[in-house]
This record gives structure tokens, C-alpha cells and sequence, in this order.
């Protein structure tokens, strides 16, 4: 069987970025004479906008960082796996998301990372925090084509395991894979509306699980079914 795992936000909390593009921020409102957290939040708007268009440059930081540099009068370009490689090391992945993975493969299983964000930056965490060990291979929108939200990005597959209502069970569902759900739903659903305007209230996962640990006990007899 082959499953399909989330990385930022499933394994690894989405705040581990934060170190990585505060630096860029902080870089570029050194050259601006702008206060970082302009530089930042303005960042994350253009992300945000382009989130809603569904495009693979929404997932593209150092286009967005370069972007915002030039907005702030910076004729710089970003690459934002320069900083990631400082930080990465310390990124701390959530407990049990190593432990996930083995347990799978060790069931005989094919593990492959399906991400929305870059191959550039998504296989150097895969790589130094060692979930290169447990996996078969990664799947991000530059190498499909599109973000989670094609056909394409889940051939193959019989599962989906992550944690954004949108990609990771409406999707995935709609191609027909079983949905696993890890972390505050109605938290998570009220980020998708608040993003996209898009409510999911009536969309249900398969399965549903606060945090890797709880679903630790129960993957076995849900991939035996």
C-alpha cells in the first residue's frame, strides 16, 4: 500500500520556520531601513494572496522574499535555503513522527512525503532530520505540476495522512484515498475558510487523531483493515 504523508504542520510543527524567515526578514529590513516585522508580514500577505490562487509560487519563499525586497527598494535576490541550513538542525519534528514512520515501513508499507512546499527546501529537512531514513520518496508541486489539489499529486495512493482539512482530506478524498486527519479540526477549519472562504464544515476524514501519539496506537489496525 502506499501512504502519503504530510511534512509541515503533520511531522513537523509549521512553527519551526519561523527562525528561518524572521533572519530573511530581518535581513532585508537591515538594507531598507524597515522594521523586520513589516518586512515579514507583508511577506506573509503575498504569501497568503497567492494561497488563494492556488499557485505554486504561494509555496515559493525565496520568489516571495525577493519579491518583498524589491517592494522595500532591495535589487536583492533571496535564497532561503542559504538561512535554512543554519537553522534546520534545530527544528524539532513532533513526538512520535519518526516513530510513525518506521512503524509503517515496518508493516510493509510505501511511505512517500507529499508536500505542498518546494523540493528545494522540503528535501533538506526530510534529509538532515533523518525522515529519509523511513521514506520512498517525496512529493512536492514543482515536481507534479500542481499543488495537493490534482489528481496527479495522489496516483497511486490508497491513503493521505496530514493535517490541512483542504489538501490533505477534501482532496485527497475526492481521488478517493482514506483520510487520516492529525491535530484540531475546528481550528484547522476555520484557517481553511478564513484563507480560501472555502467551508468544509460538512467534510469529515476517515479518521481523526489530535496528535501523532494517539494515532501511534491505532495505524496498525487501521492499515490491516
Amino acid at each position: 500500500m502506499l501512504i502519503l504523508i504530510d511534512l509541515d504542520g503533520t511531522l513537523l510543527p509549521l512553527e519551526a520556520w519561523d527562525p528561518v524567515f524572521q533572519e530573511i526578514s530581518m535581513l532585508i529590513a537591515s538594507r531598507a531601513n524597515a522594521d523586520w516585522r513589516a518586512v515579514y508580514k507583508a511577506a506573509k500577505d503575498l504569501n497568503r494572496e497567492l494561497l488563494r490562487s492556488f499557485t505554486i509560487k504561494a509555496f515559493d519563499w525565496d520568489y516571495i522574499f525577493t519579491e518583498i525586497a524589491h517592494r522595500f527598494g532591495l535589487p536583492i535576490s533571496i535564497d532561503v535555503n542559504d538561512t535554512l541550513m543554519k537553522y534546520v538542525h534545530d527544528f524539532k519534528p513532533f513526538d512520535g513522527a519518526l516513530e510513525l514512520l518506521r512503524v509503517i515501513r515496518d508493516l510493509g508499507h510505501e511511505i512517500i512525503i507529499a508536500t505542498n512546499g518546494l523540493y528545494k527546501y522540503q528535501s533538506v529537512v526530510i534529509r538532515e532530520l533523518g525522515f529519509s531514513r523511513f521514506v520512498n520518496g517525496i512529493r512536492t508541486p514543482d515536481m507534479v505540476g500542481c499543488p495537493k489539489n490534482c489528481r496527479e499529486f495522489f496516483e497511486g495512493a490508497q491513503v493521505m495522512i496530514g493535517d490541512n482539512p483542504l489538501f490533505d482530506v477534501y482532496y485527497p478524498a475526492r481521488f478517493g484515498l482514506i483520510t487520516i486527519f492529525i491535530g484540531d479540526w475546528e481550528k484547522r477549519l476555520s484557517y481553511v475558510l478564513d484563507v480560501w472562504g472555502i467551508d468544509l464544515s460538512s467534510v469529515k476524514p476517515t479518521y481523526s487523531f489530535k496528535s501523532i501519539k494517539d494515532l501511534l496506537m491505532m495505524i496498525t489496525s487501521i492499515l490491516n483493515q
